[in-house]
This record gives C-alpha cells, structure tokens and sequence, in this order.
C-alpha cells in the first residue's frame, strides 16, 4: 500500500484491514476502533474525577470536590471535567496552525510529555516500595528489572517528543512542584499534629 495512502486516510488502520483483509473486515476494525475510544474517553472521566476527589481529600482542591452520592460516586468531581474542557481548549487555540495534523501532533507529543514524568518518578520509586512492603528479594528483582526497562523506554519516547513540547512539558512539572511548595507546610504541620496525639 502506498505509504500516501496512509498518510492521507482519516482512518489508516481500518484502510491496513481493509488492504491485508477485506472492506468489510477494514470497516469492523474501524467501528471497534471507535468503540475502544469511545469507552477510553469515559473511562478517563471517571479516573478524573476519582483524582480530583482524593486530591481534595488531600487538601489540594477545594473540598466541593470530596462529596460523594449514595453509590460513593464523587459526582461533583464531574465539575472538573468543564475545567478540564476550558484548559484543553485554551492549549488548542495556543497551538493553532494551519494544518489540523501539526496541531493534533503538537497536542500529543505534549500529552507524552506531562504523562511520561509521573511514570519515571513512580519507576524510580520501586526499589524502595518493595524494601519497605518485604518483597522477596527475587522477585524484587524482576520488578526492579522491569522498572528499568520501563524507564528506559520512557526516556525514549521523551527523548522522541518535540523539544518545545518537552519544554512546556517540564515548565507544568515544574508549575506544580511550586504549587506543592505552597501547600506542603500545611500537610507537615497536619502530620505533626497526628504525631503528637498518639
């Protein structure tokens, strides 16, 4: 298939499928496609929520975020999503170019970036979670090892994003170390507090 082809398809797996296969086989690739997206896009606005939900019960967010319906269901964390909506709406209009394909990649590469650092701070702390929860030393190991490999590719997908969206990307890790800076004496002082009643 030619490589213009796929690159001028709004849809290049279900036109692979449909090229090794059938059409009929490419179309049902595209509708499960749609499908997984769909059920992705959900479920990423429930994780949301969920997070703004213990972010609140950590004092980071305004504790309207906290509440919880009959099911425990953190329905006002659904608030966040038009906070979310705006912010990604502003990035959208920061990127806008002529060509929707340059912006939808400028968008991702800086999605890579800012989903990548939480992955290669948490990798980085496998050694010392198995220490502490007693992991078997072998099978500490073979975490340890995947760790390694996972931080290894992670790298390399940083290393692969654009520069300038690794920039932003460090500027917002960088924005919410200050603004953890900000909050944190009064999570010590909490801490403290819980010391000295026991």
């Amino acid at each position: 298939m030619p490589n213009i082809d796929l690159a001028n398809s709004t849809a290049p797996f279900g036109l692979a499928f449909a090229q090794i296969f059938n059409p009929t086989i490419g179309k049902v690739i595209m509708a499960l496609m749609i499908m997984s997206c769909c059920g992705s896009l959900l479920g990423w606005q429930f994780t949301i929520a969920q997070i703004f939900k213990s972010s609140s019960d950590a004092g980071y967010f305004p504790k309207v975020f906290s509440a919880v319906n009959k099911a425990e269901t953190p329905v006002k964390s659904m608030l966040s999503m038009l906070t979310i909506v705006i912010i990604q709406s502003g990035l959208a209009l920061m990127t806008i170019i002529p060509s929707l394909n340059k912006q939808f990649n400028v968008l991702v590469n800086l999605a890579v970036v800012t989903n990548i650092i939480p992955y290669i701070l948490s990798m980085a702390t496998m050694i010392i979670l198995q220490k502490v929860a007693n992991v078997d030393p072998q099978k500490a190991k073979i975490g340890n090892v995947v760790a390694f490999i996972g931080a290894a590719y992670s790298f390399y997908a940083l290393y692969s994003s654009w520069e300038d969206a690794v920039m932003c990307g460090a500027l917002a890790t960088f924005l919410g170390w200050t603004l953890y800076g900000f909050v944190s004496p009064r999570f010590e002082l909490e801490n403290n507090q819980n010391i000295n009643s026991k």
